[in-house]
This record gives structure tokens, sequence and C-alpha cells, in this order.
């Protein structure tokens, strides 16, 4: 084209032999990277190479700001058009091409008011001839390949246009396939990070220590471990460091809170059940313990476990196999059992609550993990830990933590260990101002609602206010210490869980957090 709007008369040819060989063999380039700069200069050589240019240009549509950005080229201006922008329409080769979605040739850009004169200036570059062809992504124009300066001082033709835009449709599909990819492996390894940063075991406390080199001696092997402890103490965490640290690493984790689950639900939760087992089973369900084959399967809070289903633990402890509910078929799946407890087994088994035979059966290593009390050197890395993981999960951005804010943490006894001053730093961090955690954003202890049932003796009042005093505080603190478990709560007092759920609403305590 001469003038714009006018067009030229290009000689019509077809591609030959030679042309086809180059396109399979930059076909093979293409596919030989999925790395998205290296994709980008076999594209823009390719380009040269196929239509005999002097130089060539990829540009992508930036649609934050309208215009076309250089995002690489090849000759003497390569350096200069790091940062250089070309604007949509008319007032550009490139951009007009973008604009509208076809192909143009502009053998001597001169003559041309599309032309484009200041990237010549700000790159020395003499350009005398283009062709411009679209990058298309399902009929979306993403960007544009620019060839200049046909060899031996020859206009572009028909031919190099059909080279072209066989070269961009092939350029196109890999540069979003390893736009993908990238995009993929990044979010892979951003969720890799969280993960390992949210399971890491944090601190160098001696009976801590001493806990996980007990875990990674016993990982290698298929023995059934008990890990005890007050709770909040990274039960879990130790037992999800000895599956990976183990043989099983690359198959499932699964958790099992026995005290979360119904006694009457808790057997086909963890056995599965057959289609017609019992009203409402429809179909056959497939147990924690088939789940979790060629895996490790971690019962948390195994004292809660139903007398019923003891037996059944046992008996796959002991001999590998179970049947669903409801099914006569034995069953064997290759599964490694970790359990956990915050309670005293014995005590249990005096009680009548735990059967003694399953205990000397899970008891076989044990692995007690000692309090955040007992390693109050910890508390620094572990508030530097959880900042790291909520700087990652949250939008804002923690760069302080006071002094003051420090020694409140670490003059605090932690009666829920770990996981309460995990919470306290998360609070902490909805709480602060700006990029520095202060005292006051540290809120530890009692809430507002504790200190309002503190002390029933601080003032005089009649018997029945007092008693029901009594009883809203003795309920809160017997919520709170089985963190808010109905069925545990109500065996320590004594009562039906239908009847304590009455008396939380009686005594105002439905709404409560425990």
């Amino acid at each position: 084209m001469s003038k714009k709007g006018s067009k030229s008369s290009l000689p019509v040819g077809a591609i030959g032999t030679e042309e086809l060989r180059r396109l399979v063999k930059v076909t093979g380039k293409l596919l030989s990277t999925i790395d998205f700069d290296r994709l980008l200069e076999i594209i823009l050589e390719s380009a040269k190479s196929l239509t005999q240019s002097g130089a060539s240009s990829l540009l992508l549509l930036d649609e934050k700001v309208g215009k076309l950005r250089f995002a690489v080229a090849t000759g003497a201006a390569k350096a200069s058009l790091g940062s250089l922008y070309v604007p949509l329409g008319e007032e550009s080769i490139a951009g007009y091409v973008a604009l509208h979605g076809e192909p143009l040739v502009v053998n001597d850009v001169k003559k041309d008011g599309r032309w484009y004169s200041g990237v010549d200036e700000v790159t020395s570059f003499e350009t005398r001839s283009i062709l411009g062809v679209p990058l298309k992504l399902e009929n979306r124009t993403v960007g544009v390949i620019e060839v200049l300066n046909k060899g031996g001082g020859a206009g572009f033709t028909r031919e190099d246009i059909k080279l072209m835009e066989l070269l961009a449709g092939q350029a196109v599909q890999v540069l979003h396939n390893a736009q993908e990819y990238m995009e993929l492996r990044a979010s892979k390894q951003a969720i890799e990070a969280a993960q390992e940063l949210r399971y890491k075991i944090v601190g160098r406390a001696p009976k801590l220590l001493e806990a996980i080199d007990l875990a990674k001696r016993v990982a290698s092997s298929n023995t059934t471990v008990i890990i005890t402890g007050e709770s909040g103490t990274g039960k879990e965490l130790l037992a999800r460091y000895i599956h990976l640290e183990s043989p099983r690493r690359d198959g499932p984790f699964l958790v099992v809170n026995c005290a979360a689950i119904p006694t009457t639900l808790i057997e086909s939760e963890l056995f599965g059940y057959e289609k017609g087992a019992f009203t409402g089973a429809t179909s056959r369900k497939e147990g924690k313990f088939e789940q979790a084959h060629k895996g490790t399967l971690f019962l948390d809070e195994i004292g809660d476990l139903g007398l019923e289903t003891q037996v059944k633990m046992l008996r796959f402890l002991e001999d590998k196999e179970f049947e669903r509910l409801g099914g006569k078929e034995r069953l064997t799946v290759d599964v490694r059992v970790i359990t956990a407890t915050n309670q005293s087994l014995p005590h249990l088994i005096r009680d009548k609550k735990f059967r003694e035979d399953l205990y000397y059966r899970i008891d076989v290593f044990p692995i007690d993990l000692p309090p955040l009390s007992e390693r109050k050197g910890d508390i620094p890395p572990l508030v530097e830990h959880f900042v790291k993981l909520f700087n990652m999960e949250m939008t804002k951005c923690i760069e302080v933590i006071e002094v003051d804010a420090l020694a409140k943490l670490e003059g605090y006894d932690w009666p829920g260990n770990v996981r309460e001053l995990r919470n306290v730093i998360e609070r902490a961090f909805v709480l602060s101002a700006g990029p520095t955690i202060r005292a006051e954003d540290i809120v530890t202890g009692k809430g507002p609602h504790e200190e309002e049932r503190a002390d029933i003796f601080a003032e005089d009042k009649p018997w029945l206010d007092a008693v029901q005093d009594f009883k809203s505080q003795y309920l809160y603190h017997t919520l709170k210490k089985t963190r808010g478990n109905h069925k545990r709560a109500a065996e320590i007092l004594g009562i039906q869980p239908s009847y304590l759920s009455r008396l939380k609403k009686e005594l105002g305590l439905e709404k409560e957090e425990f």
C-alpha cells in the first residue's frame, strides 16, 4: 500500500516446498519449550527467517492503557523498545492491524499516513517496509507480529502474508498455553508454599525437638503411633509430619475427629456402608479406611470413640480387615493409623469408657507434645511464623510487632496453647491499623463476655440469681474447655446433650463462641 486507504497489487504466490519445510521446522521449535521468553525469541527469529526480513517485533495489547507494548524485538533497536508503547487505530501500522484484526503490508512507510515514526525516533532504526499480522485468540486480537525491511530491497508479498498468518496462528496458541502453564505453576507454587508454612512445626524447645525426633524415627515404619498432649499443642501437625516423612507421603492423609461425629454416625464414617444398610443409605459409600488406602488415617480425640466402634477398630488394627455397615464382605486395606488424645486413656479405662485391649494396641509408640506454657521461648518464632502465614493469606501486610506486644504474649499462660496463639495473632491482624501490631492489638485471656461472669461473689444478690449466675459461668467454662463440643461437655456435666442445648439457650449462651 502506497497511500492510506489504497490497495497495492502484491505478487500472488503459493507457499513452496522449501517454505513449507521451514514452517514445519518452526512448529517443531515452538513445541520444544514451554518457557515464555524463549517462545517469544523463537517466534521472532522464525518470522525474520520465513520472510527474509531485517528485523521483527512482537507487540501485545495492554488493555489497562489501551495501547500496544513491545514484548520483544530483534535487530539493532531491540534494547530501546522495552518501555515503548504504540497507539491503537490509524496512528500506527501495528495499531491499525490490532484494531481491525487483519494483516497489513506497507512497502514504503514514508508514503503511508499510518506509519508511527516515533518508534524510529526512539530507536534510531530506519524502517522502510512493514508487514504486520494480528495475533488472535478465540477471535480476539491480543497482539501483533511485525516484520520490517524485506531483504534485497524487495516488497513483502502475499506469500509472506500467508506464512506470517500461519506462524501467528501457531504462535498465539503456544503462547497462550505457556502463559496458562506459568500461571498454573505459579499458583501451584504459591499453594505449596502456603501449605508448607501452614503445616510447619515451629520451635526449638527440648521437649518439642524430642517429640519431632521420635516422629522422624517412627515415620519409616508402619507402627501405630499415639500422640498425646493438651488441646491446641499441634497433634495433627505432628501426625502430618510423620506421614510426609514416611514412604506413604504420596498417598492420602485423612483426618477424623472422633469427638466431632455423633456416636451413631462414626462407624459408617470410618468403615462405610452398603446400599440399604439403614434408612437413607441409597447407595454404597466408602469409609475413611478405604479412602486412606496406601496412606495415613489420623484419628483425633480417640478417647471419644464409642465402645462398639472400639471393638471394630481393634479388629482392624489386628487383622487389617473390616466390613462395611450392612455388608458381609471382608475388606482389606493398607492404612497406617495414627491416633491422638488430650485425655487420660487409663482414667477412661478405669471408668469403663475405653477398652484396655484397644489401648495397648494403639499405645505402641507414644509421643507427648508439651504445652506452650512449658516452651515460652518458642513464642517469638511462633509469632514470626504466624505473621508470615497471615501476610500470605490476607491483603494486609504486617512488618513489625512492637516489643510491648511481644512481652504481653510472652507473659500469658496460653491455656489454649499454639492454637490460641494463632487465633490471637489473626485477631491482631484485623485490629491493627497499619503495618505494626501494637500491645493494644493483642487480646488474650478473658473476652468481654467472660469479664461479665468473672466473679459471682462480687456483689450481694438473691439466692436464685446467684444460682443462675453460677450455672451460666460453669456451663461457659465447661464448653470452653471442650471447645464447644456438646457431647464431651454433656458427659462432664452428667446431663443429656439435648438438655445442654436447652440450658445454653436459657442462660443466653447460644451465640457464644467457644
